[in-house]
């Protein structure tokens, strides 16, 4: 079943180590653009993981990561199973855009492969803002690299960037009321709850109950 790409939403996904002691070098690749200003498009959070833009060759890598019931029971509108032409059509919809948007205006979204040693095993998103001009952060890891921190750096390195270069965005996320973890996670990054909000599951293919999160 083909599902909802490019739109992202809630994909929180599960078992993220919520803790943050050690501290982020973010080093300057290349540059795009986020509501006019310049964003940092290849980000280094360790000595082996990065951040930077998805890739046309990243398609098995997506299949492997997203393939996985573990982590698709999460991600309420990306597909399962997920095949090759799910990734080819996500990714020929963000490569589209990185290459030819020179501006990165509030109507789009940002999307950042989250990589070990350039091998994606995750990937985390911005979409683009509502009708309050609130914008909904969204993000996801291959299980075998649940634990290590990684997705709690990657997301914070991202929101610090964005909020550094547009203090005014209003940042959003929500997580399956069921888990737990991505919730902590997000709390530990300065969300407060707002409520709640129920979608329909592609992957469950049944309603799920979501909570909901901004950042004041």
């Amino acid at each position: 079943r083909r599902g909802r790409h490019p739109d992202l939403s809630h994909v929180t996904g599960s078992n993220f180590s919520v803790g943050f002691s050690q501290s982020c070098e973010v080093r300057l690749v290349a540059c795009n653009c986020f509501a006019g200003h310049l964003l940092p498009m290849h980000m280094l959070i360790n000595d082996t993981i990065t951040l930077r833009p998805f890739q046309p060759t990243d398609r098995h890598d997506l299949v492997a990561g997203l393939n996985d019931w573990a982590v698709a029971r999460w991600l309420a509108r990306v597909p399962y199973p997920y095949r090759l032409d799910h990734a080819d059509e996500f990714l020929g919809h963000v490569w589209h855009r990185q290459v030819e948007t020179a501006i990165a205006t509030p109507e789009l979204g940002a999307a950042w492969a989250v990589c070990d040693h350039d091998r994606v095993i995750g990937g985390m998103v911005v979409n683009p803002h509502d009708d309050n001009g609130r914008r909904e952060i969204g993000f996801w890891l291959a299980r075998p690299f649940w634990g290590r921190q990684i997705m709690r750096r990657g997301v914070g390195v991202m929101i610090d960037e964005i909020l550094r270069l547009a203090p005014r965005t209003r940042l959003t996320a929500c997580a399956n009321h069921d888990n737990l973890r991505s919730q902590g996670l997000i709390l530990g990054l300065g969300f407060v709850e707002t409520g709640q909000r129920e979608v329909m599951s592609t992957p469950l293919q049944r309603p799920v109950l979501l909570r909901c999160f901004h950042r004041p």
